[in-house]
């Protein structure tokens, strides 16, 4: 029987994405077939949240019930946990992330069982940065059938389109005006000219606070607003000035453009990770 690594998916999209890209590059790395756990992580899910990776052409089979952690409160996945917790690394079949320590939990960890399960968010490149053409490769969305949203990503990515990311609704800690203010700044001095593309949750927040200097700007999403539709529209987009957001973490990574410029907050509020050469921006939390 090969050895497996079974992947806990979990949260919104771009959580999604990070358990993935962490769990692929570790499977590549210790020559293991990748199993994606797409239940155990939503039974208890408060947003109501789904498996969305579906929707990507990913590697990975969806694991099969005996190879599932279950309810993370339920005895089985309390059994695991406990259990684990007092095997020497070798002999550990489940490893739970642990914010504090760095990507070595996880880039280092030898295990000799027959089946790993890997459960935490991962939220760094440098748990699968060895891996990054396949993860990107993976990670690619289809393109849009024919019609005005495919104009509108051909255009994003032939202009110095600048894509900016609110997250505000049922969601803490917040990113001031400031961030944002200082970001677009920034932008329209490195760049010289460029139009900004707003996406989110509260566009009226942007409408009434964020000051862009003159420089044209649409507001993209809308209640509406399909977040896979707003997540290729934002890689579309040559830069970006992401959120304390992972979606936007990863629209902004998953770019191809050789010269794009992205600004990230330097202090996001969570154990997120900006990319190394993107450009960090002082901000201040509201909560």
């Amino acid at each position: 029987m090969k050895r497996i690594a079974v992947a806990m998916i979990k949260g919104g999209l771009g959580n999604q994405l990070f358990a993935y890209a962490a769990a692929r590059a570790y499977a590549m790395r210790t020559n293991r077939e990748l199993l994606i756990d797409h239940v155990s992580g939503f039974t208890r899910d408060g947003y109501g949240r789904g498996y969305k990776l579906d929707l990507f052409p990913i590697s990975g089979t969806l694991a099969p019930k005996r190879w599932q952690l279950g309810d993370p409160k339920g005895s089985h996945h309390k059994f695991i946990r406990s259990m684990n917790k007092v095997l020497p690394n070798p002999w550990k079949s489940y490893l739970a992330e642990d914010q504090d320590k760095d990507e070595t939990q996880l880039t280092g960890f030898i295990s000799n069982r027959q089946v790993v399960r890997l459960n935490g968010y991962w939220q760094s490149e440098k748990f699968f940065a060895e891996r990054a053409a396949t993860i990107r490769t993976e990670l690619k969305l289809p393109a849009f059938e024919d019609g005005p949203d495919k104009d509108l990503e051909a255009e994003l990515a032939s202009s110095s389109s600048v894509f900016l990311h609110i997250r505000r609704d049922r969601y803490s800690p917040r990113l001031g005006s400031g961030y944002y203010d200082s970001s677009i700044a920034s932008a329209l001095s490195t760049l010289g000219s460029c139009q900004f593309h707003v996406f989110g949750d509260d566009l009226e927040w942007a409408r009434q606070y964020l000051d862009f200097q003159g420089a044209p700007v649409t507001f993209q999403s809308s209640e509406n607003s399909d977040e896979l539709r707003d997540f290729r529209l934002m890689m579309a987009c040559r830069h970006a000035i992401v959120a304390n957001s992972s979606f936007s973490w990863w629209a902004a990574w998953l770019k191809r453009h050789a010269d794009k410029r992205v600004w990230t907050p330097s202090t996001p509020g969570w154990p997120l990770k900006p990319a190394s050469e993107w450009t960090k921006v002082p901000n201040r939390l509201e909560y």
